[in-house]
């Protein structure tokens, strides 16, 4: 379905903010955002003042208790929801102008997820779950130097699970069913991937494989990853930490403080 609220994918990803001073391209931005919800006679502060802007190629984890607003942060930043207040930029385009159809256009050639409940449609088999957002969206970057087919069975390979082509999702532990959901956030070569809690229903051993498959194919792509987690652990892996705490954000580490530190 066309209409004019989807964004030019090629305007956009040329808006993307540059930083000139360290050759830096902004890939997503939130500047003093905010999230409400009413409760009868009173309004419930979920965000409030939240700002941060995020690097291509960085990883950054958001950690907090439960309850702290990360994963309704997450949310907004991919604009899976609408902030009441503030702004987003997500890959140079602004998230306030779009509808709900716009947002999907803006999401379906360069964002990704991994969920914690994996997310796997059960009717299809492995690969073709994995296939999946190529033959939605042709124009992702996986699907030009091969066929969806070929994309799907090259990563499927990489994540170890060349021998699951032909097996249901129900047929699959859950580590197995993560990994094809890794596999299906980056076949596709995207530009940002946002991953909620993606070992949250995992023992620690599986939990640790997980990891290194998500971070070594960040590695290898040069992709954006934006985890939610209150795995302290994992969180210490990526480039920069951030903490939620009751709907404030606030740096904790961060690859330039590293760098200083280590000068």
């Amino acid at each position: 379905m066309q209409d004019t609220a989807q964004p030019d994918h090629h305007s956009m990803n040329a808006s993307s903010t540059t930083d000139k001073s360290t050759a830096r391209t902004c890939v997503l931005a939130a500047t003093d955002v905010s999230q409400q919800v009413n409760m009868g006679d009173e309004t419930l502060d979920i965000l409030s003042g939240v700002n941060l802007t995020v690097y291509k190629g960085e990883s950054i984890a958001i950690v907090g208790a439960s309850g702290s607003g990360k994963s309704t942060l997450l949310g907004l930043l991919a604009g899976l929801d609408v902030a009441t207040g503030g702004e987003i930029l997500l890959l140079g385009q602004s998230l306030n102008g779009l509808d709900e159809d716009g947002r999907a256009a803006l999401r379906a050639q360069d964002v990704t997820f991994v969920f914690q409940s994996f997310h796997l449609l059960p009717g299809l088999t492995a690969l073709e779950n994995v296939m999946l957002p190529l033959e939605i969206s042709p124009a992702r970057k996986g699907s030009k130097a091969r066929s969806p087919g070929e994309a799907a069975r090259h990563i499927m390979q990489q994540v170890g699970l060349q021998h699951r082509h032909n097996h249901y999702p129900q047929q699959m532990s859950g580590g197995e069913q993560q990994r094809v959901a890794i596999a299906r956030a980056f076949v596709g070569e995207p530009v940002i991937v946002f991953a909620d809690e993606p070992t949250g229903n995992l023992d620690r051993a599986t939990g640790k494989h997980i990891e290194d498959l998500m971070f070594d194919l960040n590695r290898q792509q040069g992709t954006t990853l934006v985890l939610v987690t209150h795995d302290e652990r994992l969180a210490s892996r990526c480039d920069r930490v951030v903490r939620m705490d009751s709907g404030h954000l606030s740096e904790e580490k961060s690859s330039s403080t590293d760098a200083e530190d280590g000068a």
